[in-house]
C-alpha cells in the first residue's frame, strides 16, 4: 500500500527499510511557495516506514502521522553592534585590525514542526486481495542484447574460432549462430546471431542468471579486414595467350561485378578500368578508374587522397582519373594459351634442339636484308589502244594489269618503270575495266631489331612510302649459275640407287668430259642426278632422273639433250664425240648437275583449329642483278 500527499514532480529522495519505503519530492513554484510530495509504503505486515502509522487490513484502516517535530531552521538576527567588537574591527589607532572579528547580529537554530494544511490532499493506492490464493504464469520475452566481442580492434571474426560464458551457460558460433549447449552429439540451441565484420553477437535467447554484465571469453581469433585496390599486376600461368582468348572478372567494394576483355591489340577493355595485357609473355595490368570532369568533383571529393590540381588535364582535357576501388580476392581470369608440342626430327628434317620451343625462328636479324613495298592502285578502267596510264609516281619495281576477271594480263602493254607510265598498245582479249597495281619498293639492311618490332636501317629511304606499307624480309642468294659436275661410271645400276661416287666396279669405258665437257645453261639445268644406262645393243641409253624420272631413249651416236618442259631448254647437252668404245649393255654414265637457282621451302603451318576463312594467297618475288656493260668502254 502506498500514501501519497500531493502529486507533483521535483527532486526525488528515496529511503526504504525492510520492504516499506518513503518517497520525498520538493521544489519551488513560480510564485515562491515550497511544495513537499511524500509517498509512503508499508511492509506487508501493516507498519508504514519509519513508524509514520499502520494499517488494519481487516478493517480496511489507515492510521497515519501528517505532523512530525523534528526538523529545525537556522534563524539570523541582525539589529545589534557589539561595540567592543566593532570599536576592534574599525581600529585601535594602532594601524591594525582583527580581521576574525565578529561585526554584529547573532545566529540561532529553531525547532519546528510539519503539519498538513489546508489545501494538502492525501492519496491512497491499495490493492484487493482475493477471496483465495490463485497461482498465476506468465510469460516474457526479454529485449535482445548486443554484445561487443571485439571492442579493440576493428579486425573482423575467424568464422567457428568464438566460445564464450555468460551467465553460467557456454555460447558457440556455428555459421553465423550463436548456439548454447552445443557439443558433438548435441546441436545445441538457438540463442542468436554473430556479426563477423562489425565483431558483435545479438542474443535473442539467453537464460538468465548470475552477473550478467560479466563475460568470459574463452576463444576468439580474428583476421585482418578485406582489403582493396585499384591498381592490379599480374602474370597468367600459362603463354603466350591467344589474342582475344583472355577474360577477367572481379567485384568492386559495392559488390557490382566487373568484367575486362582483351582486344586484339591487347587493350583491356571494360567498365571502371583501363589496362592492357601483353599476349607474348602473359603480363597484366590493370587500373580501375574512370576520367572524369574536374569541374564535377564537390569540395568534399577534391579533398580526397586520390585529387591532386597537377594531374587535371595531364591524359585528358580537363579531367582527372579517380579510382575505383575493387576486391583483388574476388579475381578471377579464362585464358586461352598456346601449347607447342615437341618436333619430329624426322618431319622437320632437322634435330629440333636448335629451334625455339614453339618452333618459331626470328624473320628479321641485324645485318640481314629486308624490302620495303608498296602497291597502288589505279581504279578500275576501261582502256583503248595508245592510252598511257600514270601511275603517280616514279621509278617503279613492276606493274600489274588485272582483267574484269580477275586474271593477269600480260601483254598489251608496255611499261616505263623510272617514269612511272605504262603504255597501251593492244587490248585485244582483255576483259574490260582493268585494274592496275604498281609498286615500288627497296633493298636495305637492317642495322637493328627492337623487341616491339622496330626495325632501323642502315641507309635513308629513297621513297616516301606511305601508312600500310610492308617489310618483307629477303634470303640472299649470291651469285647464282648452272654447271655440271664431274662425271662418273658403273658397271651395273639396280636402278633405284643414287650416290654422288662409283658403287662397285667400274664401267670397261668412260666418257670423255675433259676433251667434250657437258654443256647446261641457267634456263635449263636443274640440281639433279642423272643416269644414263645403256641398252640392249650398246647403241642407244635412257636416261633417268632422280626426281623428274625417264626422260626418254637417245643415241649416243647423235648429242644427247633432253628438254626442260618449265624452260624449253635442255637440261643438259652430251657431245656424241665423248663417249668412245666398250660400252656394253647395262652400263650406266652418272651425270650430276647443279641449276642456276636458290631452293627454299615456303611452309605455312596452319594449327588444328576450325576453318575461319578459304581465301589465302602468298606471293614470292625473285629480286636479281645482273652485270651492264660500260657506257663508255675503253678502246
Amino acid at each position: 500500500m502506498s500514501i501519497t500527499y500531493v502529486q507533483r514532480p521535483f527532486t526525488i529522495t528515496n529511503s526504504s527499510s525492510s520492504n516499506s519505503s518513503l518517497t520525498q519530492e520538493s521544489g519551488r513554484t513560480t510564485d515562491g511557495r515550497i511544495v513537499v510530495v511524500q509517498t509512503v509504503t508499508d511492509d506487508g505486515a501493516g507498519a508504514l516506514f519509519g513508524g509514520l502509522g499502520t494499517v488494519n487490513y481487516g478493517a480496511k484502516q489507515v492510521n497515519l502521522r501528517a505532523v512530525k517535530f523534528d526538523r529545525s531552521t537556522e534563524s539570523y538576527k541582525s539589529d545589534y553592534d557589539n561595540a567592543t567588537e566593532f570599536g576592534s574591527t574599525v581600529g585601535d589607532g594602532s594601524g591594525s585590525s582583527n580581521a576574525n572579528s565578529r561585526k554584529g547580529a547573532s545566529y540561532g537554530t529553531t525547532t519546528v514542526g510539519e503539519q498538513i494544511l489546508a489545501t494538502s490532499s492525501v492519496v491512497a493506492r491499495y490493492r484487493v486481495a482475493p477471496a483465495v490464493v490463485t497461482a498465476r504464469t506468465d510469460s516474457f520475452q526479454p529485449q535482445s542484447i548486443v554484445i561487443d566481442l571485439c571492442p579493440y580492434t576493428s579486425d573482423s571474426i575467424v568464422p567457428g574460432s568464438v566460445q564464450f560464458v555468460w551467465m553460467g551457460q557456454t555460447y558457440t558460433d556455428f555459421e553465423g549462430v550463436i548456439y548454447r549447449g552445443r557439443t558433438g552429439s548435441n546441436p545445441g540451441i538457438n540463442s542468436g546471431r554473430i556479426d563477423y565484420a562489425a565483431g558483435t553477437a545479438r542474443m535473442t535467447d539467453y537464460v538468465v542468471g548470475p552477473n550478467p554484465d560479466a563475460i568470459t571469453l574463452q576463444s576468439l581469433w580474428t583476421r585482418r579486414s578485406a582489403w582493396k585496390t585499384a591498381s592490379i599486376f599480374m602474370r597468367t600461368q600459362a603463354a603466350p595467350i591467344k589474342p582475344t582468348g583472355y577474360v577477367l572478372t572481379l567485384t568492386d567494394t559495392a559488390g557490382n561485378a566487373l568484367t575486362a576483355t582483351g582486344d586484339l591489340n591487347g587493350n583491356l577493355q571494360g567498365a571502371h578500368m583501363w589496362g592492357h595485357i601483353d599476349y607474348q609473355t602473359g603480363v597484366v595490368e590493370l587500373q580501375f578508374g574512370d576520367f572524369v570532369l574536374d569541374a564535377s568533383l564537390t569540395a568534399a571529393q577534391k579533398a580526397e587522397w586520390w585529387y591532386d590540381a597537377a594531374d587535371v588535364g595531364a591524359v585528358e582535357p580537363g579531367k582527372i582519373w579517380r579510382p575505383w576501388p575493387v576486391d583483388p580476392t574476388t579475381l578471377r581470369y579464362n585464358s586461352v594459351a598456346y601449347f607447342y608440342l615437341p618436333l619430329d626430327a624426322d618431319i622437320v628434317g632437322l634435330d629440333p634442339v636448335r629451334l625455339p620451343p614453339d618452333g618459331r625462328v626470328p624473320k628479321y636479324r641485324v645485318g640481314s636484308y629486308v624490302v620495303i613495298g608498296h602497291t597502288g592502285v589505279v581504279p578500275a578502267a576501261t582502256y583503248t589502244n595508245g592510252q598511257t596510264v600514270n601511275c603517280a609516281r616514279e621509278r617503279l619495281s613492276r606493274v600489274y594489269l588485272i582483267g574484269a576477271d580477275g586474271q593477269l594480263i600480260r601483254t598489251g602493254y608496255a611499261p616505263n618503270l623510272d617514269a612511272g607510265t605504262i603504255a597501251i598498245t593492244d587490248v585485244t582479249g582483255w576483259v574490260q575495266p582493268v585494274t592496275v597495281k604498281h609498286r615500288i619498293e627497296q633493298m636495305a639492311r637492317v642495322a637493328d631489331v627492337q623487341i616491339d618490332g622496330t626495325l632501323k636501317l642502315t641507309k635513308q629511304l629513297a621513297h616516301n612510302f606511305p601508312v600500310g606499307s610492308i617489310v618483307s624480309s629477303a634470303i640472299m642468294a649470291g651469285n647464282l649459275r648452272a654447271r655440271a659436275l664431274p662425271v662418273f661410271d658403273q658397271q651395273t645400276w639396280d636402278g633405284v640407287t643414287w650416290s654422288d661416287v662409283t658403287v662397285g666396279n667400274s664401267a670397261p669405258s668412260t666418257y670423255n668430259d675433259g676433251a667434250f665437257p657437258v654443256a647446261v645453261t641457267n634456263a635449263g639445268a636443274m640440281t639433279e642426278r642423272f643416269a644414263l644406262r645403256v641398252l640392249t645393243g650398246g647403241t642407244d641409253v635412257e636416261v633417268i632422273g632422280e626426281h623428274v624420272g625417264n626422260l626418254g631413249t637417245f643415241s649416243r651416236n647423235t648429242a644427247i639433250a633432253p628438254i626442260n618442259p618449265v624452260s624449253g631448254a635442255p637440261y643438259f647437252t652430251l657431245a656424241a664425240a665423248g663417249w668412245g668404245a666398250g660400252w656394253v649393255p647395262g652400263n650406266t654414265l652418272f651425270l650430276p648437275t647443279v641449276g642456276a637457282y636458290y631452293p627454299l621451302v615456303a611452309i605455312r603451318a596452319t594449327q588444328p583449329s576450325e576453318a575461319i576463312g578459304t581465301d589465302y594467297a602468298f606471293e614470292l618475288t625473285e629480286r636479281g642483278d645482273i652485270d651492264r656493260a660500260p657506257t663508255n668502254p675503253v678502246i
